[in-house]
């Protein structure tokens, strides 16, 4: 299925009364004032679509929540369309006149952002209308969004951030986006801690909610988001290290010391068990390995195998094969260690 055609289990049935959402309005002759009229169709009915010019400035993404798979952004847009309908009589004395109508008293376009997740309105409801019928709605939003990461690189992913803009009353055939549409704005002062963003074109295409359902333009901004992995290094790189050391340290005492080398060993596997834990915690329940999911099964994986050398070598000591034992703790005092470092190298190689 194409990347833009929604399961109707990720939406929350298009939030009608919520962002963007510009309820039909009222209509009648071009003598009236815009808000004493019920239009009931759009402009230009039968004619080629209206086109809808989108200016959206993005302010900030403040946050990107793994876990529940959300972002916030704070942003102020602009829309723009022509309704000749609502253009003043040359004879009425209106002329060079701007009006503010409130968007309930004039035709609307009826958009949605489609993975809003509980956005705010933060200005009136009301569009500014010329003496030539062109319409401006300004509104500014903030909240959170809906997005499907795909976290099999964490925590070394790039994930695109969409924010999906569809008309929910009109067809292509009667409604398109403008491609003077843009998106501006200043990736660097954005505050989400740990990430690096980038602003991609816009992209025109259309929403489905099905392959054979009825499509409605729809409208994409993208953010790529690269996310700086120095966070879960020092997170989770340095203290794997360290615990992994600490199992390196066990083949370094003699093999007839069995209690510390057994207690040291096993001590390092429970660390482990703790670490990966809280890592998984802070990610969603997917269903695969993510990159620091493999990491942490390799270095466990490689600390039970310390452990297995250290029984066997003591096993050695008592069955009187001093030599024997005191040979393999010499070749994995080596092995150890390299072993590990072909482990941090897989796991850092994109």
């Amino acid at each position: 299925m194409d990347r833009h055609r929604l399961h109707p289990a990720r939406i929350s049935l298009i939030r009608f009364a919520a962002i963007l959402v510009m309820l039909t309005g009222s209509a009648g002759s071009a003598a009236d004032s815009p808000d004493s009229r019920l239009i009931g169709e759009r402009p230009n009915a039968g004619g080629p679509p209206v086109e809808i010019g989108v200016q959206f400035g993005l302010l900030d993404i403040d946050a990107v929540d793994d876990r529940a798979q959300r972002f916030n952004i704070d942003a102020y847009f602009e829309i723009r369309w022509t309704d000749s309908r609502l253009a003043v009589n040359p004879g009425s004395g209106l002329t060079n006149s701007v009006r503010n109508v409130p968007l309930d008293a004039i035709w609307t376009p009826g958009l949605t952002i489609v993975n809003d997740r509980g956005l705010s309105l933060m200005l009136p409801q009301v569009a500014t209308v010329d003496e030539r019928g062109n319409v401006l709605v300004r509104q500014r939003i903030s909240g959170p969004l809906a997005v499907d990461l795909d976290l099999h690189d964490f925590p070394f992913d790039t994930q695109l951030l969409d924010i999906n803009i569809v008309s929910y009353r009109y067809p292509p055939s009667e409604l398109a986006f403008s491609k003077d549409t843009i998106i501006i704005g200043n990736p660097q002062d954005f505050s989400a801690d740990s990430w690096r963003f980038d602003i991609q074109d816009p992209a025109f295409s259309e929403f489905r909610l099905s392959e054979d359902g009825d499509g409605r333009p729809m409208l994409t901004f993208n953010i790529r988001a690269e996310r700086n992995a120095k966070f879960h290094v020092l997170t989770l790189a340095i203290p794997m290290t360290l615990i992994l050391f600490m199992a390196w340290a066990a083949h370094w005492l003699r093999p007839d010391i069995v209690p510390a080398r057994i207690s040291l060993t096993t001590a390092t596997v429970f660390s482990l068990i703790a670490l990966g834990v809280s890592v998984r915690l802070s990610l969603p329940q997917i269903d695969y390995l993510t990159r620091a999911d493999l990491f942490v099964m390799q270095s466990t994986l490689l600390v039970m195998l310390s452990l297995g050398v250290t029984v066997l070598a003591t096993r050695w000591v008592h069955l009187g094969r001093e030599d024997d034992a005191t040979r393999l703790t010499r070749i994995t005092r080596w092995a150890f260690p390299l072993v590990f470092l072909l482990i941090a190298l897989l796991a850092l190689h994109h």
